[in-house]
């Protein structure tokens, strides 16, 4: 339980930077690949739906008729941005799956509703897009990575959302509010309580399927799992797997690879 940890130990228990040392160079790999590939990959890049430059989506098709993924990045709603994921692309684009990299603002520049607003609008701006170039709109499959998935689960319950996928996510805001995470993000009891997807039922009655590494820190495998046990609880569909041998940052390797557990569920989710 985080609330018998002290300070330091809920701070360690949320590090996953620390947890894994070589964390700066797998990262570092994830920019350098995809400032490379944002030079040469056919897409739209930074288109704006605000008035900041991380108010904005990339959009790469793969036809008309293909169903669309979006991608939210992670970094605890403060760090990273979509241009350092590019590198997930060309896999997905391969499997037939249109892709949307959805930019917002971080704190402190903003706080938990703003973020999640940014998260609102740019999904109506990507529909409004994709409605004017296609004859049908077919909804959006939401990809989400650790903070990420937290927000993806946030904005189930709009109309342009079918199906989410949450990969080592942060579902109870909470021990957030008492961790270094807090120091920029600012929450306050309220705004912990409105905005954790394990407290509200903004997320039911559509598909969420739930994935965490075995190698993974303990206080992130229970957020997903406590988080699955929630859903389940009230008769919502969706799975959980618990990915043997892979870490915070490996988990999302997973999605280059052709043969990976993560990519074929992609496929699966955004083509029901």
């Amino acid at each position: 339980m985080w609330k018998n940890l002290s300070r330091e130990e809920l701070d360690r228990a949320y590090n996953n930077s620390l947890a894994v040392p070589n964390s700066s160079e797998l990262t570092q790999r994830w920019t350098d690949t995809s400032f490379e590939l944002r030079r040469h990959l056919t897409g739209e890049l930074s288109i704006s739906y605000g008035e900041v430059t991380r108010q904005s989506y990339d959009y790469f098709s793969a036809g008309n008729d293909s169903p669309i993924a979006v991608f939210i990045h992670g970094g605890f709603w403060q760090n990273r941005s979509k241009d350092d994921f590019t590198f997930i692309v060309p896999p997905m684009l391969e499997q037939g799956l249109s892709v949307a990299m959805l930019g917002y603002r971080l704190a402190p520049d903003a706080a938990m509703n703003e973020i999640v607003l940014d998260i609102r609008n740019g999904l109506n701006a990507i529909e409004s897009k994709v409605r004017r170039e296609r004859k049908s709109f077919p909804g959006f499959c939401m990809l989400g990575w650790s903070a990420g998935a937290h927000l993806a689960a946030s904005v189930m319950d709009q109309s342009n959302v079918y199906a989410t996928i949450g990969v080592s996510g942060i579902y109870d805001l909470e021990p957030m509010r008492h961790s270094y995470v807090n120091n920029l993000l600012q929450l306050d009891a309220e705004m912990a309580t409105r905005y954790s997807p394990i407290l509200n039922t903004t997320h039911f009655d559509k598909p969420l399927d739930l994935l965490v590494g075995e190698d993974e820190l303990s206080e992130i495998q229970k957020q997903t799992v406590d988080f699955f046990k929630y859903r389940n609880s009230k008769g919502q569909i969706g799975t959980l797997q618990r990915l043997d041998g892979l870490n915070h940052f490996t988990i999302l390797d997973e999605l280059i690879r052709k043969d990976s557990q993560i990519l074929k569920l992609v496929k699966e989710a955004a083509k029901r």
